[in-house]
């Protein structure tokens, strides 16, 4: 069996530094939105897009290293679900179209995050 390229402290490096860069990037645009109370929303949107990008990076580290259909099929998941709550997000900011920020949006959102939880975590089990 092949050595893991990545390690834990790797990914958590990693998932560090993305969530730093995009919550500096991001606070000039979405703090109005803070204000305003929208926070729950856009922090949602926050959060998937950081967990969208961990994942695409590990997944792209992953499939480079094995290089099997399964995980190209997996990276390629993740980066169009991270995509569409990138568009999500910049919506928010750059009101492309009209949305309404509804329970019916809040929950929906609410569970693309869970799915990007579950599989945040599922990359940090070791067992």
């Amino acid at each position: 069996m092949q050595k893991a390229y990545l390690d834990i402290k790797g990914k958590y490096k990693i998932l560090t530094i993305i969530s730093a860069v995009l919550i500096l990037i991001s606070f000039p645009y979405f703090f109005p939105h803070f204000v305003h109370g929208h926070g729950l929303h856009v922090g949602i949107h926050l959060a998937s897009v950081i967990l969208g990008l961990f994942l695409s990076i590990v997944g792209v580290l992953v499939y480079l290293e094995y290089k099997t259909k399964r995980l190209f099929l997996m990276l390629c998941a993740f980066c169009a679900i991270t995509l569409v709550e990138i568009v999500s997000s910049v919506n928010i900011v750059f009101l492309f179209w009209p949305s309404h920020t509804n329970m019916d949006s809040l929950f929906t959102h609410g569970l693309i995050l869970a799915t990007l939880s579950f599989f945040a975590v599922g990359i940090f089990r070791t067992d």
